[in-house]
């Protein structure tokens, strides 16, 4: 009896030996591929780069992965192609073209490069499009006031909304996470700030205040954290910082680098992407060097987005 129940336990050890390499061996493959249990947090594998670089001329979107792969064309529609901006809540890419007249509209393509819609055609300039994250509002700057104001517009109804009245020049805005508030940026009596507002209150509070020019910022994934980039003397040559919403604490970030423009978070806010004299970096808050983002081809960014593209 106690041989028996001896042979039966080691058979009973070497099968669960035999199920724990097995488990092991697929959560290894698991990894190796990007997907764990933590499954709603994107990780390398799920997340692409759209690159907007000049070719021949035009100005057009690129698309590859997290590794720089497989780069190619985004979209074959004719005509200037910037500012692009990615809708999870509608897995679109939206963005502004300059037609064959220099007009500017807003358009999107799906994930593919794909199924062209032309969302607004209007006298004078729309830019910088950004959409809330229930996909049923669209951000952006349009001058049809006079000097760029922000302006919202109902996907659904196609019913347009005024946001601001300072005749300043409002552009880059983008909604929070929890699309509670928009940022932007605002020129006003030659300073440009950024600023923050409630879409409730439409109460309006200065983020940033000094004497010099700031870039266009950006949201962390979680709202609560923006990146931007300031002008700092005697040259006045962009450098990136990060400010804690919170606490407004500020902290320059790669304070010997220059001339930084678009500067962005990635989806899964690990990492902050931003251009530097045409080359592209990526680099880690939390440390102290950026890289150059690995692009093939004779392509110089002038502006780039992380995605969150799902896996096949």
């Amino acid at each position: 009896m106690i041989a028996t129940v001896s042979k039966r336990s080691g058979s009973g050890r070497q099968h669960a030996l035999g199920r724990f390499s097995c488990w092991a061996i697929l959560y290894s493959l698991l990894v190796l591929l990007g997907v764990t249990t933590e499954a709603a947090r994107a990780g390398p594998l799920s997340e692409r780069l759209i690159i907007v670089a000049e070719r021949k001329g035009l100005n057009k979107m690129y698309i590859c992965r997290s590794d720089g792969r497989d780069l190619r064309r985004f979209s074959q529609e004719p005509g200037h192609q910037i500012q692009p901006h990615y809708s999870p809540a509608l897995q679109r890419v939206f963005y502004v073209r300059l037609d064959e007249r220099r007009r500017e509209q807003i358009c999107s393509v799906d994930l593919k490069g794909e199924d062209f819609r032309l969302e607004l055609d209007t006298r004078g300039s729309v830019r910088y499009p950004n959409v809330s994250p229930d996909g049923k509002t669209l951000l952006f700057s349009s001058d049809r006031w006079g000097a760029l104001e922000l302006a919202e517009m109902d996907l659904s109804t196609r019913e347009i909304k005024r946001l601001t009245y300072d005749q300043g020049v409002n552009t880059h805005a983008k909604y929070s996470p929890d699309g509670t508030q928009i940022l932007f940026l605002s020129r006003r009596n030659g300073i440009s700030q950024v600023y923050l507002t409630d879409r409730k209150a439409q109460n309006f509070h200065l983020v940033t205040e000094t004497l010099f020019q700031k870039g266009a910022p950006s949201w962390n994934p979680t709202g609560t954290r923006i990146v931007a980039t300031e002008a700092l003397p005697p040259k006045l040559r962009s450098v990136l910082f990060e400010i804690e919403l919170e606490t407004k604490r500020k902290r320059f970030l790669l304070p010997r680098t220059r001339d930084v423009s678009d500067a962005s978070y990635s989806a899964d806010g690990t990492q902050v992407l931003f251009i530097e004299e045409d080359t592209l970096y990526t680099f880690d808050p939390a440390d102290t060097t950026a890289h150059p983002f690995p692009i093939q081809g004779n392509l110089f960014p002038k502006d780039a987005i992380w995605v969150e593209f799902p896996l096949p």
